[in-house]
């Protein structure tokens, strides 16, 4: 998996990327948190689950329908009902779907299980550029970590650089 700061660079990249100008605070935190709310089957590790069971880490909670889920809770949570808005619910959808889609992208780790709960099949991008960040940090795992974390500056930071000066660099032309 990406680390926990590559989940929450997408989730506000995402957030600029669905508004004009300056995201909201409300709508980059909800995006932020539902980019990463999906890592939270992480602890379900410590209760011995193998790696191919729903409840393990990416399963169920990497799937669509959780997407669908932590993004109607964070609506749910985060805005008045006269405040919420179709777009809003595409930025924190897009947002909660990002996490499965960023982890399929990893080398490394078994694959998500983008389906449950209609299928039992994981799924890996044929492309994975992205390195899994090591879990707990010792030794030659700082290394790995380090190297991991220069991945996802390549292929989450610097686009997540672009979104945020694109709208800048369209104005300054437009001058």
């Amino acid at each position: 998996m990406p680390s926990i700061l590559g989940h929450a660079l997408a989730g506000l990249t995402i957030s600029a990327a669905y508004t004009r100008g300056r995201p909201p605070r409300r709508t980059w935190v909800l995006a932020t948190a539902c980019a990463v709310a999906a890592d939270l089957d992480w602890f379900t590790g410590l209760l011995g689950l193998h790696d191919g069971n729903s409840l393990s880490h990416r399963g169920m909670s990497h799937s669509l329908i959780a997407a669908a889920l932590i993004a109607a809770a964070a609506m749910l949570i985060g805005f008045r009902p006269h405040l919420r808005s179709p777009r809003q619910w595409a930025c924190l959808l897009s947002a909660a779907f990002s996490h499965g889609l960023l982890d399929a992208c990893t080398f490394g780790g078994t694959g998500v299980a983008l389906l449950e709960p209609f299928s039992k099949a994981r799924f890996v991008c044929v492309w994975q550029p992205i390195f899994v960040s090591p879990i707990p940090l010792s030794g030659k795992l700082f290394d790995w970590l380090l190297f991991s974390l220069g991945t996802e500056v390549l292929w989450i930071g610097i686009p997540a650089c672009l979104v945020f000066s694109a709208p800048r660099a369209v104005e300054w032309i437009r001058l």
